[in-house]
């Protein structure tokens, strides 16, 4: 929805697809089929002739083989996240994602299939792939409530847990509008970029100062209460940082190349938090916070 609009606004003709009749709102044009059908897909790019192809939620590689076989355009941009090895806190670039070998297993969950992914466009050597590389995003109506989890424990008062081991490293994050920014640059055609992949993402921004920023935003107190990360419930850390995975992006490649710039986390924080006030979403993790404040000491 974000990559739409902000196309739209660069006054890109935006033909928008998915399996659904229309359920993004309005766009110049829509379109909808069934992308693991093969002759549909096959249907569909010969109908709107796209120059160039923006895939939001490609995680079989078969699928991009199939896209392969069909595409006529000039660019085909797949945006993929969680593709990074363990990092154990350096921050990830984008040669640290080494194409995986042999075939793909058939039952992929959505991370190793975002690889597999990568992998399959790494071997398509005469097709005009870019990979546009997100972490964790959040904005108005995140369907996953990874920002709410935050926002509610912050308006509660109470402690927030954290991981001591991460909570003051750079966090894998990023805004929706940004990624949105970011999907249009790589969609241009004035920028060659073929078979190559790029970070967007937040800089400089740990999950503390996420929490403090909410906080600011609500004028509440940040508690931040540190305690080894194996030891907080997983629906009370959905943003981790796991100290096993990387320290935030680097986004130095995307800045040369595609001349792309994250924006401040407060104007993220502004128009999430609008969407929280009036939405009121909760995220799961929460129905147990009474064993989290347990667990930092508050009776």
């Amino acid at each position: 929805m974000a990559a739409c609009k902000e196309l739209m606004r660069r006054g890109v003709e935006t033909i928008a697809a998915g399996r659904k009749d229309r359920p993004y709102g309005t766009f110049t044009s829509y379109v909808a089929f069934d992308r693991t059908d093969e002759d549909q897909l096959s249907r569909a790019l010969a109908q709107t002739q796209p120059d160039v192809l923006l895939d939001l939620a490609c995680y079989q590689p078969h699928e991009v083989e199939a896209v392969a076989r069909h595409f006529k355009g000039d660019r085909y941009v797949f945006v993929s996240t969680g593709v990074y090895p363990d990092l154990h806190g350096r921050p990830a670039r984008e040669e640290d994602f080494v194409p995986l070998r042999g075939e793909a297993p058939d039952a992929l969950d959505y991370r190793e299939g975002r690889r597999w992914c990568e992998t399959a466009l790494s071997r398509l050597t005469d097709f005009p792939w870019t990979v546009v590389r997100p972490p964790a995003v959040f904005g108005p109506a995140d369907h996953t409530l990874r920002i709410a989890a935050y926002v509610q424990r912050v308006e509660d008062g109470g402690p927030v847990l954290v991981p001591s081991e991460t909570y003051e490293w750079q966090a894998g994050l990023a805004w929706v509008k940004d990624i949105g920014f970011a999907c249009a640059l790589a969609c241009d055609l004035r920028k060659d970029t073929t078979h190559m992949a790029y970070n967007a993402a937040f800089e400089g921004v740990s999950l503390r100062d996420l929490i403090e920023g909410i906080a600011r935003a609500l004028g509440k107190p940040a508690r931040l209460h540190p305690m080894p990360f194996s030891e907080i419930p997983e629906g009370a850390r959905p943003y981790g940082p796991d100290p096993s995975r990387s320290a935030g992006y680097v986004l130095d490649r995307a800045r040369r190349e595609l001349g792309f710039e994250p924006s401040a986390l407060e104007d993220a924080l502004a128009e999430t938090l609008a969407w929280y006030r009036v939405a009121r979403p909760s995220h799961p993790g929460y129905a147990h916070r009474a064993e989290e404040l347990a667990l930092a000491g508050v009776t």
